[in-house]
């Protein structure tokens, strides 16, 4: 029996997770991002009756001649959980930057069809019975900030007042109603920042018309992430810093201890989105008001317990190894 990560050979997260499994005794093993676009195989492959799977393989497993290979063969019966830290294939990555320049095109075409490929061996074995933490479809909310915050209001979660929008008069509008606001991308892969009187005038939110941008009410408060395994709360990191995304410069983490209504909060923010693993971000006054930012479906946490002596680490393999 072996559990599978995918991701990069040099990520701290699945550098600790590997580390944390070996711990335990259980065998796993690395299914390499990385390595794609390339010559590492990836095959699925369906079929009236049992084939053979080639790449080394002396036959096929699964049923109806159904069976997958990421580098070798992928026994849905052997392999116990999944992993999914990161497919990667991102067009706009560093490691694409050289070929976004030259062949825009046929890349963005090209690592849409291995995503598809990768994709879909993961939601074959899902379907199988095989646990991915997080499946892709619930990884997909990662860029969907807009509708986190809508499913958590529906739910009864504390969020912020947020407008996601692409029309210049609402924008206007909602920062003259909540007052001090600030402004992130709607899909993530940015920072949040201040809003200014500048940021207000019609040569900046005429701008809004090529890409809608989220506004928020800024919340007063600390910044916390919440680790939620398996429907707990396994770690809290208070995050210290002097900026408004702790992200643009130095910050301190430490352990913490929130009130159970903010952990309620972060188990149920998990629930809603589907999520085995999660970091959700709270801030929190510390006088019992507090709001959900958002859930992240594949958090960084090596950082995390390295420098705040938290073991998500540990917490996830335990899950995984179920």
């Amino acid at each position: 029996m072996v559990v599978a990560i995918l991701g990069t050979r040099d990520d701290p997260q699945v550098q600790s997770v590997g580390a944390a499994l070996d711990d335990r005794g259980v065998e796993w093993e690395l299914w390499n991002s990385g390595d794609w676009p390339g010559d590492h195989p990836v095959s699925l492959s369906v079929a009236a009756g049992p084939a053979d799977a080639g790449s080394g393989s002396e036959s096929a497993t699964g049923t109806s001649g159904t069976w997958a290979v990421v580098g070798e063969m992928v026994d849905p019966d052997r392999v116990t959980a999944v992993y999914l830290r990161r497919i990667g294939l991102d067009p706009r990555g560093p490691a694409f930057e050289d070929d976004l320049a030259e062949r825009p095109y046929s890349l963005v075409n090209q690592v849409r069809e291995y995503r598809g490929l990768v994709t879909s061996v993961l939601t074959h074995l899902e379907s199988r019975g095989v646990p991915v933490v997080n499946p892709v479809a619930a990884q997909s909310v990662h860029g969907l900030k807009p509708y986190q915050l809508a499913a958590f209001e529906d739910a009864e979660i504390p969020v912020p007042d947020t407008l996601a929008t692409n029309d210049p008069d609402a924008a206007r509008a909602f920062v003259e109603r909540v007052g001090d606001a600030v402004y992130k991308p709607v899909g993530g892969g940015g920072h949040a920042r201040s809003i200014t009187p500048a940021d207000l005038d019609s040569d900046h939110l005429d701008r809004l018309a090529n890409a809608p941008v989220q506004f928020q009410e800024r919340v007063a408060g600390e910044n916390y992430r919440l680790f939620v395994v398996g429907g707990d709360v396994v770690a809290t990191g208070h995050i210290r810093s002097e900026e408004l995304d702790y992200r643009l410069g130095e910050h301190e983490v430490d352990a913490a201890i929130v009130p159970s209504t903010v952990e309620d909060a972060a188990v149920r923010a998990a629930d809603v989105l589907d999520l085995h693993f999660a970091g959700v971000d709270v801030i929190a006054d510390g006088e019992g008001e507090f709001a959900v930012l958002e859930a992240n479906p594949s958090p960084m946490f090596a950082a995390f317990d390295e420098r705040a002596g938290t073991d998500v680490a540990g917490h996830l393999a335990a899950f995984l190894d179920r």
